[in-house]
C-alpha cells in the first residue's frame, strides 16, 4: 500500500506548491482520486484512452491491455476513447476523493460501455493475499472464479459483475480456473502463478463467452498493490 500512498503525496506536494506562491492568496489543494482502465472490448482496433482532456495512454490501447493507477481530480469526469481522431465514445463517471478505482471499458465496439468500480485495496491478513473476481466477458452467464483442484474461492459472478477482496492463502502457487456457476469443467485455466502474501489481486474474465477465435473467453490476473 505504501506506494499508492506516495501517487497520492506526489500529486498533493505538486498541487500544493503550485497554490502556495508568496503573490497568490493560499488556495487548497484539489480532491485527488486514481483511476486505472482495463481494455475489455473484444473486437475493438486499438483505442487512445482520456479522462476528460488528458491522454491516459500513452500509446493506443488494445484489448486485453491494463493501464496502471494514474492520478485524477475527483468530481464528474468524462472517460472518452478515441481512434486516431475520431471519437468513438464517451461516458461519464464521478470519481471520490481520496478512492480508487478501476474502468472497465466492455462490450462490443458498435455498443461499448465503461463499468468503473471502486477498489477496496485493504491490507490482507496475516500470511494472506486479498483476490478480487471481476466478469467481464460478453455474453457470459454467471460464473465462479476457482482452483484446479476443485476448490471455488468466487461464485456466480454476472456480466460486468465483480466480488469484493477475498483473503487466501499467500506466497503458494495457484493454477485458477474459470467455470461457468454451477459446472466442475474449467472454461479457462490460466498459467498457474506464484500468489504473494501483502498483496491485492484482480482476476478477470475477458472475451466473447459463445467465441472460439481470438476473442474467445479468456483470464488475466492483475497486481493491484
Amino acid at each position: 500500500m505504501k506506494h499508492l500512498k506516495l501517487l497520492f503525496a506526489a500529486a498533493l506536494i505538486t498541487l500544493t506548491a503550485v497554490s502556495c506562491k508568496k503573490t497568490t492568496p493560499y488556495t487548497p489543494p484539489p480532491a485527488i482520486s486514481a483511476i486505472s482502465f482495463y481494455d475489455a472490448i473484444p473486437d475493438a482496433p486499438a483505442l487512445s484512452i482520456y479522462l476528460d482532456n488528458s491522454k491516459i495512454s500513452p500509446d493506443s490501447s488494445k484489448y486485453k491491455s491494463v493501464l496502471p493507477y494514474a492520478t485524477a481530480y475527483s468530481g464528474s469526469r468524462q472517460i472518452i476513447a478515441y481512434k486516431g481522431n475520431d471519437k468513438k465514445f464517451s461516458q461519464a463517471v464521478t470519481l471520490k476523493q481520496g478512492l480508487f478505482y478501476s474502468a472497465f471499458l466492455t462490450g462490443k465496439y458498435a455498443t461499448p460501455e465503461v463499468v468503473l468500480l471502486e477498489d477496496s485495496l485493504t491490507n490482507p491478513p496475516t500470511a494472506k493475499a486479498n483476490i478480487r473476481f471481476v466478469n467481464m466477458s460478453v455474453g457470459a452467464p454467471a460464473l465462479d472464479l476457482g482452483v484446479n483442484d476443485g476448490t471455488t474461492v468466487v461464485s456466480n459472478r454476472l456480466y460486468k459483475a465483480n466480488s469484493a477482496y477475498t483473503a487466501i492463502n499467500g506466497n503458494k502457487q495457484y493454477t485458477f480456473v474459470i467455470r461457468t456457476h454451477g459446472e466442475t469443467v474449467a472454461k479457462v485455466t490460466l498459467p498457474s502463478v506464484n500468489i504473494s502474501t501483502g498483496h491485492n489481486y484482480t482476476i478477470w474474465a475477458r472475451g466473447v463467452y459463445t467465441a472460439t477465435d481470438a476473442t474467445a473467453l479468456g483470464a488475466d490476473i492483475v497486481l493491484n498493490y
